[in-house]
């Protein structure tokens, strides 16, 4: 979507954000791509149980496993930062009118989902 442009594609008046709005978008990135990465991770470790375990040794052991976890765990990280899957800049694209319209709202939830811990 043109950012000149509404919803209903009339034009509007192009503002500068301010900083809290500024702060707000980069906090909203960063969790979609924690988002995807956690959602990529999620499909490694379903993909790694469906294929039979193989080891060099015939028996996959402990060290292994983790191991591989781990190396699926960065692998996801990696694969959310290149942003070629797409799904983290789908849930900005989403979630970015909300941010916007008020910023101030996620910090203040996350303040207080802190303090809830």
């Amino acid at each position: 979507m043109d950012p000149t442009t509404g919803a209903a594609g009339a034009p509007q008046s192009v503002r500068p954000l301010t900083n809290q709005q500024q702060a707000a978008l980069t906090k909203l990135h960063q969790a979609t791509q924690q988002m995807e990465s956690l959602f990529v991770d999620m499909l490694f470790k379903e993909m790694r149980k469906s294929a039979p375990p193989t080891s060099l040794t015939g028996k996959t052991s402990n060290a292994e496993e983790t191991f591989a976890s781990m190396l699926d765990e960065k692998r996801a990280e990696e694969l959310a930062k290149s942003g070629s899957l797409g799904i983290g800049k789908i849930l900005e694209q989403e979630l970015r009118p909300a941010v916007l319209a008020n910023p101030g709202n996620a910090a203040a939830a996350r303040v207080q989902q802190e303090s809830d811990l």
